[in-house]
């Protein structure tokens, strides 16, 4: 972790809720079997972004909610990585279903905003970028699945775009703890501040992370 003088200004942050959808992480989702549901479960995911986005939109903070969503039979998905094929041969997060449904407690709330998206990245052919110049907010807090690939390139290309990206470890899983891990421990340590859900609330209190 790298959170040791974390400071946060609430006026400059959003915090991201990203790919929290039933298919992804939740137990009878279209990518149940990959092991998602159970990192979530041992990330305690759920509770811990509920948490704090209860503490962001305390503080004025905006939350908002980016969903994978693809319309059945998923036109117009480019089917050039495994990962998108895997969309589309599960049937996953179609418009409409509970699969692609925010898991149960990730419900977006009066004031938050939604992003769609068909890509990992949540820049990629979004309203992302419009929403934050519109806020007028260059601290992202990215939170969600998967850690290495959605939430990782969330913060990549934030990064090059002028955007300080924080990363609570504590609020993001994937399919198992060495993906999560191996992305937490190299990958995004170079473009995002990697720090707890904890350290970030203490930060938004003006509390010092640590103290």
């Amino acid at each position: 972790m790298n959170d040791e003088a974390l400071t946060l200004d609430p006026a400059r942050c959003v915090m991201l809720i990203q790919d929290l959808q039933n298919d992804v992480i939740i137990d009878g989702g279209a990518f149940a079997e990959t092991g998602s549901p159970d990192h979530a479960r041992e990330q305690n995911v759920v509770a811990n972004v509920a948490a704090l986005a209860a503490t962001c939109r305390s503080k004025g903070i905006p939350v908002i909610h980016v969903w994978y969503i693809v319309e059945p039979g998923a036109p117009g998905l480019k089917l050039n990585a495994p990962l998108f094929q895997g969309v589309l041969d599960a049937g996953a997060v179609v418009r409409g279903t509970w699969g692609a449904a925010p898991a149960e407690g990730l419900e977006p709330q009066d004031g938050d905003l939604i992003v769609e998206k068909m890509r990992m990245s949540a820049w990629q052919g979004t309203k992302l970028e419009n929403l934050l110049a519109g806020l007028g907010r260059d601290t992202i807090i990215v939170t969600g699945a998967w850690t290495n690939m959605s939430i990782e390139h969330t913060s990549r290309t934030g990064a090059d775009k002028g955007f300080f990206m924080v990363v609570p470890e504590d609020g993001c899983s994937t399919m198992n703890a060495d993906w999560h891990n191996a992305s937490i421990n190299y990958a995004l340590q170079n473009v995002s501040t990697v720090t707890t859900c904890g350290a970030v609330t203490e930060a938004l209190a003006g509390v010092p992370a640590g103290v």
